[in-house]
């Protein structure tokens, strides 16, 4: 079969949105009242990158320093965020979850794996395998594209010609 990339494309803008939809709705019933999605999202970025900054979480989830520092304050008064001065430069502060985000992120997020575990269930072991494939294969074409850079993704740098 010889599909268009436009064909490609336009199956992804269909079902990925659909997919993250599903996803936030779980989460959100997986997650205590005073969890939002976005402080969710918030726990797992940290989760994923501990040490970053404030400004780091806010990229992240496209908001301003004012909004995710607001988000951010709330995590820290609930005990599932703590920040602390970097080690390299003090001048810095960094965010890293608690133990207690780290077991609220680790609860939630296997509880959505849970229930996208019975959804994937439902189709054969041979559907599973492209599923796995086609997963791989867009983690390899999105991996190298850099964080957004004035309200749109930056191109990545070919390489070799990286500063």
């Amino acid at each position: 079969m010889n599909l268009p990339p436009r064909d490609c494309a336009a199956e992804l803008l269909e079902v990925v949105p659909m997919m993250m939809r599903v996803i936030r709705s779980e989460v959100r019933a997986n997650s205590s009242p005073e969890l939002s999605v976005p402080q969710f999202r918030a726990l797992a970025f940290l989760g994923r990158n501990e040490g970053a900054m404030l400004g780091d979480v806010a990229s992240f989830l496209v908001l301003t320093l004012s909004a995710a520092s607001k988000l951010v304050d709330g995590l820290v008064t609930t005990g599932l965020v703590a920040r602390e001065s970097d080690p390299l430069d003090r001048r810095k502060i960094v965010l890293k979850l608690t133990t207690a985000g780290e077991k609220k992120f680790a609860a939630v997020r296997e509880a959505t794996a849970e229930f996208l575990t019975e959804r994937v269930a439902e189709v054969s072991a041979d559907e599973r395998a492209c599923i796995i494939d086609a997963m791989r294969t867009l983690r390899g074409i999105f991996s190298d594209v850099p964080p957004e850079v004035g309200g749109r993704l930056a191109k990545p740098v070919p390489s070799g010609l990286e500063n």
